[in-house]
């Protein structure tokens, strides 16, 4: 039986420590958590840099499940090769983000120009606010200017619908009924009607707010990515 990968990213203005009480009520030792470097790092951190991370990991063989929250499952989306034994979950996740003429559930690009500013005018006050939005706590985390702009690039630009459309077996999406972010029809409208969308209460940040039903979620894949292997 081939090893399952996992591997965690988290969505724009938070960092790697987002996952750490769903990481830890797993008890996946082998978990891989990516930094993209929205808030300011200890170390060197892009969304270029956790790219070469993935690319590596997948060089090694084995199947990944790539697991991503809000943002942090479009950037996987794009940079996972999702060959058939790999597998990806979207926790208050979409494939696509800013409203277009063919998804105009999304959000006004005016919105997402005015993120990185905020109120003063400051990625820091930026900062502040979405996380506020959010439900958040407080935090004296600073900013990481660049790569919260590569992220805001993504959120404006990014589109996984037409990759994701022809492997609706392979990726599975848990939703938040009252997320403040990712509208319900956001979400609807970003998968295809053969991916069933399982629902929960709750807002933004399921994975702080209901671990448990994060840690199901996480280890029924998982455990479903086995079985088939083992067959």
């Amino acid at each position: 039986m081939r090893p399952v990968q996992p591997v965690f990213v988290h969505g724009w203005g938070f960092g790697p420590d987002f996952w750490a009480p769903v990481v830890d009520a797993l008890g996946w030792t082998d978990a891989v958590i990516l930094d993209l470097g929205f808030v300011e790092p200890s170390s060197p951190a892009s969304p270029a840099l956790a790219a070469q991370q993935v690319r590596a990991m997948q060089e090694r063989g084995g199947a990944m499940l790539g697991v991503g929250h809000s943002l942090g499952f479009l950037w996987l989306a794009q940079h996972m090769r999702l060959s058939a034994m790999d597998r990806l979950v979207g926790i208050n996740a979409f494939a696509a983000f800013a409203a277009r003429e063919d998804f105009a559930s999304g959000v006004p690009t005016r919105v997402l120009q005015r993120m990185l500013r905020g109120r003063a005018g400051t990625p820091e006050q930026g900062l502040a606010d979405f996380r506020g939005r959010c439900g958040a706590q407080a935090s004296d985390c600073r900013p990481g200017g660049p790569n919260l702009r590569r992220g805001l690039d993504l959120l404006l630009g990014g589109d996984a619908r037409p990759m994701l459309a022809g492997r609706a077996g392979q990726y599975r999406i848990l939703a938040a009924r009252q997320d403040p972010i990712v509208s319900s029809a956001m979400t609807e409208d970003s998968f295809v009607e053969e991916v069933p969308l399982q629902w929960v209460d709750g807002g933004h940040l399921l994975p702080q707010t209901n671990v448990e039903a994060c840690v199901a979620f996480l280890r029924a894949t998982r455990r479903r990515m086995m079985e088939q292997d083992a067959r």
